[in-house]
């Protein structure tokens, strides 16, 4: 019989590490192909700007952050200005500029409320973590972007309830300046290529 207090649940086991790398999965292969012919198919060109603009976005803040923050062994996260490098991957480049139109668009078309997109932001972040970090580990066996650990590290360790005052920020950018200026500008440049 096992005891319960040393089972883990799926909500706190441990990232696998790059130790767990393994090829693409034929199914993953189908997977990628689905998500991009999808991606091209359902998006106006101004989302898919706002997509690589946004993913382009988020490695120069993920940058930024690697580099003015260490995460402690027990997951705590300081502000250390410059005592590591930035850092960022091309993989989570690529999934974000699939996942925008979903983070941005279809967020925003869910309420016209902006003070409820900024309290609900830190679930639309999980929500990105969570299947961007599964499906990493899914295709390449580790999460080569992200590996949140400490107490309040779930999931893989794709996401951190810690950085809720990091994702509230995050929405309050999102709502002044993201809705406000770059997805009218995205329109704008699409207006001068057509």
């Amino acid at each position: 019989m096992t005891n319960i207090s040393t089972r883990k649940s799926f909500l706190r086991v441990p990232a696998p590490t790059k130790a767990n790398a393994h090829p693409i999965p034929p199914f993953g292969y189908l997977l990628i192909a689905l998500v991009a012919i999808q991606w091209f198919r359902a998006t106006s060109l101004p989302v898919k700007l706002q997509s690589v603009g946004g993913a382009a976005a988020f490695s120069v803040t993920e940058y930024l952050f690697h580099m003015m923050t260490v995460q402690l062994p027990d997951g705590t996260v300081c502000i250390k200005p410059f005592s590591r490098p930035g850092s960022t991957t091309v993989h989570q480049f690529i999934m974000n500029i699939f996942y925008i139109p979903i983070f941005i668009n279809a967020y925003h078309a869910l309420t016209g409320s902006m003070l409820q997109r900024i309290l609900f932001t830190p679930i639309n972040v999980w929500a990105l973590e969570l299947i961007q970090g599964n499906t990493m580990i899914y295709l390449i066996g580790y999460n080569p972007a992200w590996s949140y650990q400490g107490y309040d590290a779930f999931c893989h360790g794709t996401i951190k309830l810690w950085f809720v005052h990091y994702w509230l920020a995050m929405g309050v950018l999102y709502e002044l300046v993201v809705l406000r200026y770059l997805i009218p500008f995205s329109h704008t440049i699409v207006g001068y290529v057509s």
